[in-house]
């Protein structure tokens, strides 16, 4: 009895029922893999030489750090939801193998529904780059051979900031156009 009170005591200190939000593995030359819900990353046999450090987390905020302006353009809009964000880390920037890193995007698709549309923001310490992904498919696979300096976290040099949201594509128009865009049917541009 007393066992079992100390093992639940134990349980519950680790947060049993909350969802893992932060894996780390040291990875060598063999490859390895590490996942957290919603996000899928592989590092392929022979992608590295010696052993690597890597962090991947799932965060509750985009960071403050990186410029927000095409981020935040989908996170003003009414109806848009933030599907995961989550920073890759490493004590390495560069691959011999690209890294695969698939993220959950969409629920499984239905025909006749609204058009949604889901974009893939990815910080590499310069500069996000914006993904479309079509409401069809409900993930996502990125492969990288380097991670940007900068974009790391908790000691590690590199790495990449992912930010998948969607939205409806009539939301989208509209915030676009009323903040003086011209909406291309995937992303807003300035004029």
């Amino acid at each position: 009895m007393i066992r079992l009170l100390l093992l639940l005591g134990l349980l519950a200190s680790w947060g049993v029922g909350q969802s893992i939000r932060v894996v780390e593995q040291r990875i060598g030359a063999q490859g390895g893999a590490l996942q957290l819900p919603g996000i899928h990353v592989v590092i392929p046999p022979g992608a590295l030489v010696s052993s690597v450090r890597f962090r991947l987390e799932r965060l509750q905020a985009v960071p403050t750090s990186p410029p927000q302006n095409e981020v935040f353009f989908i996170q003003t809009l009414p109806e848009r939801e933030v599907v995961g964000i989550y920073r890759l880390s490493s004590s390495a920037t560069n691959f011999l193998k690209p890294l695969e890193i698939e993220l959950r995007v969409n629920p499984p698709y239905r025909p006749g529904n609204r058009v949604i549309r889901s974009a893939i923001y990815t910080w590499d310490g310069q500069g996000y780059v914006s993904t479309q992904v079509p409401s069809t498919r409900e993930t996502h696979t990125l492969s990288r051979l380097e991670l940007g300096l900068g974009a790391g976290a908790g000691g590690y040099p590199a790495g990449l900031v992912l930010v998948v949201l969607r939205a409806p594509e009539e939301n989208l128009r509209r915030e676009c156009q009323a903040r003086g865009g011209r909406w291309t049917g995937s992303s807003c541009e300035r004029r």
